[in-house]
């Protein structure tokens, strides 16, 4: 008669059950750097492009930006699956990035001309109810363990990957606007457009203009005269959105004065954009010293300078309330990467 206290043969069931629990780990571990081995590849792939759809926004033609963002496109051989995960059209929506919130704000729009941002992504569900083509398929390594123990699991695991860029235009004249049009500097203004408008520089509260270096260290006279030298190749002047804060400077800077003279006035040769610029608009109670956020765009075509008087002007033909990017306003622009919280990114 065998004892009841035989345990022979525990050994094997505790060794069974730690194979099992190994094998378990070792899945998990696989399917992990798996995934993020799959994420890894796709991500520089959506970076990528959408900074080149985001550099088309200018042209505003839809084909235009989507076939930016589809030159990328390579076959997913990494993936080891028969499908192949390309970009398409529908990768892309159209976006209007507004920095003026906190957090900015994402919102949809119909095309190209209405955005100054593009969404590249290859998921199965898009938060900003666009069309999808689509996530990665990372195949799985627990799927046959499951199976094994008569338990069932898909083969696949979907790895979505998606980026955001918007673009930003580079201001043109180193010259803030206290409202749109300022305060009594124009002899007449129909709809947005303000003609004849005098922007006043002086040390008194009649400015309604001041220089400014937007986010280049401290408004200074040295890097103002750069910036007017340099902004006819687009030189070094940063992107600034709105709410952007800029740096500015009040006074009379006739050395300043002289250099857009050279550059800007149609007496003086072929000017930068036809004598006209981008400038930023902030707050008419302004001071024009410190630091303000830029509230909107306005377009400045200077047609006159004084350099002599007090106090001094810079007179030219105003558009108010227009875009930072686009021929309209600008030929010189960035595309830069941004968070889209909505998507996890």
């Amino acid at each position: 008669m065998l004892s009841i206290t035989n345990q022979r043969g525990s050994v094997v069931v505790f060794i069974t059950l730690m194979i099992v629990l190994l094998l378990i780990m070792v899945g998990m571990g696989l399917d992990t750097g798996q995934l993020a081995y799959v994420r890894s590849q796709g991500q520089p792939a959506v970076d990528a492009a959408a900074l080149a759809a985001a550099s088309a926004l200018p042209s505003g033609i839809d084909a235009t930006v989507q076939a930016r963002a589809t030159a990328f496109n390579a076959k997913n051989d990494y993936l080891a699956s028969s499908k192949t995960q390309l970009l398409q059209n529908d990768s892309v929506t159209f976006i209007n990035y507004d920095k003026s919130t906190t957090p900015p704000t994402i919102t949809k729009v119909a095309n190209a001309a209405a955005a100054n941002g593009v969404r590249v992504a290859m998921e199965n569900t898009n938060p900003y109810a666009g069309t999808t083509t689509g996530a990665m398929n990372s195949p799985v390594f627990l799927t046959p363990l499951f199976k094994l123990f008569g338990g069932s699991a898909p083969g696949t695991q979907p790895v979505s990957v998606s980026a955001t860029a918007i673009i930003e235009g580079i201001p043109a004249i180193p010259v803030a606007i206290g409202g749109c049009p300022p305060p009594n500097s124009c002899t007449s203004v129909n709809g947005d457009t303000a003609t004849g408008c005098n922007l006043f520089q002086s040390n008194s509260n009649v400015d309604n203009s001041g220089w400014t270096t937007f986010t280049i260290g401290s408004a200074n006279s040295n890097l103002i005269r750069d910036l007017i030298d340099n902004n006819s190749t687009c030189g070094f002047t940063p992107p600034v959105s709105i709410g952007t804060c800029i740096n500015m400077q009040n006074g009379q800077d006739t050395a300043a004065l002289h250099e857009l003279e050279q550059i800007y006035l149609p007496n003086n040769g072929s000017p930068p954009n036809g004598g006209c610029g981008l400038i930023p608009v902030v707050d008419t109670t302004v001071s024009f010293t410190g630091c303000s956020p830029v509230r909107s765009w306005a377009k400045l075509c200077i047609t006159a300078i004084d350099s002599s008087g007090s106090p001094k002007t810079i007179k030219g033909n105003l558009t108010c309330n227009v875009s930072n990017i686009g021929p309209t306003a600008t030929s010189c622009y960035i595309p830069k990467l941004v968070r889209d919280t909505n998507s996890g990114m």
